[in-house]
């Protein structure tokens, strides 16, 4: 059994993996609300908590390995908190994660703890398991609280090259008034409804679970989809991209937008394959797991 773990702002995810299928069952997944700015003990202990809960689970399965997709900055290589992060994680600036779960967990040198990207995570899980399994070149893309980007090659997240922003990132990319990311998150489409009606909204869920015909949500949704496509085509062409897959919680609206953002594209002339994510948060702990193996965990980039 490998243990894949998604840790974001909000929650830690855990799953044991077992190696023969590397399927995930709903029965086999602990997920539990983390809060992110709490002190250090509380936010270790917390995780501390949902490892060992899923391990229980799968007592019966030797453990191969655990590989923890979390945010960035941080130091993958050493499992370090060496760098601090906006509003959240700001307690846990300079801890050795890695050597405290492994004392926490009393596990043993020859058991593999390994850290990489979360939104790489979910582009090795897609290209993998998912929906890039036969792209040659590929970008997945996670819409939610924060705008995350990987772009793929044969499988592996690439991090400079021609048409690659610096470390596969878009989210930091000058767009219209600002950066990517405050046009392709959950906050944009609260601001923008808001800006529309006065009323203000939780979330993307609260638009499309509206019983009423409204021609405001139309006008968000539509604007979000001509975004998208605006800032997507350079990098699309410019990497010579076969496919992207999207994921995030904002992909739970793809009936609102995907259609809209391929005619956009394909006005453009880019005729490329859009998916929505089926594995979802799941593709994030496969992902995760990949990196148990040597060869393919010694073949990323850092």
């Amino acid at each position: 059994m490998i243990l894949g773990v998604d840790i974001g702002g909000s929650h830690i995810t855990v799953a044991g993996i077992e190696t023969q299928n590397h399927e995930i069952l709903d029965t086999n997944l602990v997920s539990i609300k983390v809060d992110s700015t709490a002190q250090a003990n509380d936010i270790i202990d917390n995780w501390i908590y949902a490892l060992q809960k899923s391990i229980a689970i799968s007592k019966k399965e030797e453990l191969e390995g655990i590989c923890i997709a979390l945010p960035g900055p941080f130091d993958y290589n050493r499992g370090v908190f060496a760098y601090t992060m906006e509003h959240k994680f700001t307690s846990l600036y300079g801890l050795n994660i890695k050597k405290i779960i492994a004392q926490r967990l009393s596990l043993s040198d020859n058991i593999p703890l390994r850290f990489y990207n979360d939104a790489a995570c979910f582009g090795i899980g897609e290209a993998w398991k998912g929906k890039l399994k036969f792209a040659k070149k590929a970008i997945a893309i996670t819409l939610g609280t924060g705008f995350g980007t990987t772009f793929l090659s044969e499988g592996l997240p690439v991090l400079h090259g021609n048409g690659v922003p610096k470390n596969g990132e878009l989210y930091n990319i000058p767009f219209k008034d600002g950066i990517a990311d405050e046009y392709f998150s959950t906050r944009w489409f609260i601001k923008k409804y808001e800006s529309l009606t006065g009323i203000t909204i939780n979330g993307v869920k609260d638009l499309t679970n509206s019983s009423e015909t409204n021609i405001c949500i139309t006008q968000v949704f539509e604007e979000f989809s001509s975004n998208l496509a605006t800032f997507l085509l350079p990098w699309l062409q410019g990497y010579h991209v076969d496919a992207i897959v999207i994921g995030g919680n904002i992909s739970k609206a793809w009936d609102f937008f995907a259609h809209d953002l391929k005619q956009k594209l394909e006005n453009q002339g880019c005729f490329i394959k859009i998916h929505q994510s089926d594995l979802k948060e799941k593709a994030i702990l496969l992902g995760g797991a990949r990196l148990v193996n040597d060869t393919f965990y010694k073949s990323l980039c850092f």
